[in-house]
């Protein structure tokens, strides 16, 4: 089954609110690749609009290789950088930090002094800080248990293949760990239902909300 639900994607619930809480972001391909060596291997406007619509007004955690891929600060969010090198600053990063555990604990600083979240009221129930990757942060976050939520954008594409068409090497790919119960439990209010695909540009992806028990 497809919907197609254009550029408006809601997500309300009833948590607490998310000043407190912390919540990682991503897009994937079925079988888990989110990219190959900072390359994105799809554009699909739809997840780019859930993405804004997710993290606006919130502070973002990422690695300096994924904010070198972006390039520049994102709009109306605040951001906090993980890098080794010493002395490492750049225009629009409000916190450097060594590890992740310091880098939340800064981020999480940041967010207790935020304006009012601007977000709409279906996305005020979330998180208003948001681990974005790249992958070996994804890693750690899920592995040292420091992520309340997770917002997976699956997107119906075989990424391995438009990696070689492109010219990758299969060891380029970025995977992401499979979410598995009993740790994780899928929020079916506020997933989509099972096998419901949203359309953008032609590319399906569904959206699904994880929670740790």
């Amino acid at each position: 089954m497809s919907r197609s639900r254009g550029q408006d994607v809601p997500i309300s619930g009833t948590a607490a609110p998310g000043g407190t809480r912390v919540g990682a972001i991503w897009a994937q391909d079925p079988s888990g690749i989110i990219g190959a060596d900072g390359t994105m291997l799809w554009r699909v406007p739809g997840d780019f609009a859930h993405f804004r619509a997710t993290t606006l007004g919130g502070v973002i955690v990422m690695g300096r290789t994924t904010w070198d891929s972006i390039g520049a600060a994102l709009p109306g969010r605040t951001s906090v950088v993980l890098t080794r090198r010493p002395g490492w600053s750049a225009d629009g990063v409000a916190a450097v930090a060594g590890g992740l555990p310091e880098a939340l604990g800064r981020a999480r600083e940041l967010a207790a002094a935020l304006p009012e979240d601007p977000r709409d009221e279906a996305h005020r129930p979330l998180p208003r800080t948001w681990v974005i990757g790249g992958g070996t942060v994804y890693r750690q976050a899920l592995e040292e248990r420091l992520l309340d939520e997770v917002l997976v954008s699956t997107i119906d594409v075989d990424a391995a293949c438009v990696a070689r068409e492109r010219g990758l090497p299969g060891s380029a790919l970025v995977r992401v760990p499979t979410l598995e119960a009993p740790e994780w439990v899928r929020d079916a209010a506020t997933s989509d239902p099972d096998g419901a695909w949203r359309e953008s540009r032609g590319t399906r992806w569904r959206l699904d909300r994880l929670t740790r028990s």
